[in-house]
């Protein structure tokens, strides 16, 4: 049995965010500048690493899992990962303590 998006709960309307049930979603809410600047690239480049490995035909026999070709479980990390980053950035009160920490470890880095 599948999960429904409305099972999900990632967006759809949670701080004004367009859904983000399924990677393409995903990606749509990233391309209309939900999340930080460059996450839409740095999420495809990071999913084709993933998901585009080539095993030479010659190898294949090595290949004793698809497993061990692409890893689902790195995928799912990188979707929920990003799908976390555009959560984090509309949540303004998260914003900005992210960037008092930061602030903060520069004034500390300044003064060491």
């Amino acid at each position: 049995m599948t999960a429904q998006p409305t099972e999900h709960g990632h967006g759809g309307g949670r701080l004004g965010l367009p859904p983000m049930d399924t990677v393409q979603e995903l990606r749509a809410a990233l391309r209309a500048g939900h999340g930080y600047p460059g996450d839409a690239q740095r999420l495809d480049a990071e999913l084709a690493e993933q998901l585009l490995r080539r095993v030479p035909v010659d190898q294949l026999g090595q290949v004793g899992e698809v497993g061990k070709v692409v890893d689902l479980v790195t995928v799912a990390e990188i979707v929920a990962a990003y799908r976390g980053r555009v959560l984090l950035a509309a949540d303004r009160e998260a914003t900005d303590a992210v960037n008092e920490a930061v602030d903060d470890l520069l004034i500390r880095q300044g003064t060491e």
